[in-house]
C-alpha cells in the first residue's frame, strides 16, 4: 500500500473510533465501571482526538517513511478495533484495541 493511503485508512479508524468513544452507547457502556476504567477510557478518547488532529496536520512527506515502516502494525490495530469496537460490554477489551492502536500511531506522530 502506498503512504497517503494507509493515513486514510488510519484516519479513518480514528474518526470511526473516536465516534464510537463520543456516543451514547459508549457512555452507557461506562456506567457503574470502576474508576480506574473510567480514567482509561477519558486519557484514551483524548489521545484518540490527538492522533486525528495530529496525523491529519501532519505533512505526507514528513512522516512517509513512518506509515510505511508501520504499515503492519496500523493495519493489525484497525482490523482489531473494528472488531471490537461495537462490544460495549466489553470496554476493557475495546480500552485495549485502543491503546495497542494508538501506540503505533504514535510512532508515526507524537502523542505527547
Amino acid at each position: 500500500m502506498i503512504a497517503p493511503e494507509i493515513r486514510d485508512q488510519t484516519l479513518e479508524q480514528l474518526d470511526e473510533t473516536f465516534l464510537k468513544m463520543t456516543s451514547p452507547e459508549w457512555d452507557l457502556a461506562l456506567i457503574g465501571k470502576p474508576q480506574d476504567v473510567l480514567t482509561q477510557a477519558a486519557e484514551a478518547r483524548e489521545l484518540v482526538q490527538l492522533a486525528r488532529l495530529r496525523l491529519g496536520n501532519a505533512a505526507l512527506s514528513d512522516i512517509r517513511d513512518k506509515l510505511i515502516k508501520n504499515e503492519d502494525g496500523l493495519e493489525e490495530g484497525r482490523n482489531e478495533l473494528s472488531q471490537v469496537l461495537d462490544m460495549f460490554d466489553e470496554i476493557e477489551s475495546a480500552l485495549g484495541a485502543i491503546n495497542s492502536f494508538l501506540n503505533v500511531v504514535a510512532r508515526v506522530v507524537s502523542l505527547v
